[in-house]
């Protein structure tokens, strides 16, 4: 009889996880609150795999997103997703690939790597002086834990590449490539730039819970670079007993 109760049971628990995973995507996500700011369009597919055909963010629109479950993951009770979006061919829209893992404890992100064309991410920056950039930002991240929206473990590069800049003067001027490295402090991602490049950019930028950005540090224009960079710097400020220009927004 007890041994009849067991199979039961399983059967039970059997029948509600794939009517929860089989359960259309577009169903549970009517059940989630999104902020204004992010509109979905049409939904296919279940919990196990399907596509967000059309998304946006602050009006801006997305590649389609993509994702699987793995289902080995859940006989240990962290599901892993792989989440995908756009393709490397298509060099003017954002770039996705990541692995998601969901646990007690919190997110996980393993070998992850997102590409976003500044012109995309510009809008959404505050700086100091009004300036126009190319190229791409590459982030690329091996590990980052989160617990409670904390950050508790980040281990990860940003690069932007093929980087140039227009400053208020209006010449474009090429800065190579600059890179970056992350970390976790205090709760919050942190990105500190490697100083090695045509404008000896030392800056420490920091993430809320809350997604605001804080900026802090330091550039010193290479003195090969055209005069108007130079006049340029007049919009940051003066500079201090280094010949450095301070940044703090």
């Amino acid at each position: 009889m007890i041994k009849h109760w067991k199979l039961a049971l399983c059967g039970v628990v059997a029948y509600i996880l794939f009517l929860v995973i089989l359960t259309p995507a577009s169903w549970w996500l009517k059940m989630l609150t999104l902020p204004p700011s992010v509109q979905l369009g049409p939904v296919t597919g279940t919990l196990w795999q399907g596509e967000v055909k059309q998304l946006s963010f602050q009006q801006q629109p997305l590649p389609a997103l993509t994702w699987r479950l793995n289902p080995w993951s859940l006989l240990t009770l962290n599901p892993e997703i792989a989440l995908s979006s756009g393709t490397l061919q298509q060099v003017s829209a954002p770039y996705l690939q990541s692995t998601l893992q969901i646990g007690f404890g919190g997110l996980q992100l393993e070998e992850s790597i997102v590409r976003l064309p500044m012109t995309t991410l510009l809008p959404y920056l505050t700086l100091p002086l009004p300036v126009q950039a190319r190229g791409d930002l590459v982030v690329e991240i091996q590990q980052l834990r989160l617990a409670e929206l904390q950050c508790e473990e980040l281990i990860g590069q940003a690069s932007w590449l093929n980087a140039s800049l227009q400053p208020p003067t209006g010449t474009w001027l090429d800065l190579k490539n600059i890179y970056a490295r992350l970390s976790c402090a205090a709760g919050q991602p942190v990105l500190i730039t490697d100083p090695e490049n045509v404008l000896s950019l030392a800056i420490e930028a920091t993430m809320s819970s809350t997604g605001a950005l804080r900026v802090q540090g330091s550039l010193l224009p290479d003195p090969s670079l055209p005069d108007e960079v130079h006049q340029a710097m007049r919009f940051v400020g003066q500079p201090d007993a280094n010949g450095r220009f301070l940044l703090n927004f």
